[in-house]
């Protein structure tokens, strides 16, 4: 595709996809906004490691509750599932096709303090 036509793509599909799970969820590859707004536990997990290649997902408590991410044991390295506790912890997801690679903020991934 020539450089011309890139203009075009953003007029195909929403590049943002804005969910708030009040539930377990298991994300889709559109899901790159996510922002659980609950008192409860709830988990998620993350998209195919390779459908989402090149691709980065943030996932923002909203509310009180604890969100647990984890992969599909699909990705290289995974470092244990990522756990956010409170309200406004944060954590990016970016896949490089074979890992998932994480930054946390006010998250404690496996468990382990920050």
């Amino acid at each position: 595709m020539g450089l011309e036509q890139n203009n075009e793509q953003h007029y195909r599909e929403v590049p943002d996809k804005f969910i708030d799970p009040a539930v377990d969820y298991q994300m889709v590859t559109k899901d790159y906004v996510v922002r659980p707004n609950t008192g409860t536990a709830l988990t998620l997990t993350l998209p195919p490691v390779a459908e989402a290649k090149g691709r980065i997902y943030t996932v923002i408590n909203r509310g009180a509750g604890t969100t647990t991410i984890k992969d599909k044991a699909d990705s290289e390295c995974w470092g244990g599932d990522v756990t956010l506790t409170g309200k406004c912890a944060a954590a990016l997801f970016y896949s490089d096709g074979l890992a998932w690679l994480t930054w946390s903020s006010f998250a404690s991934p496996s468990g382990q303090p920050n």
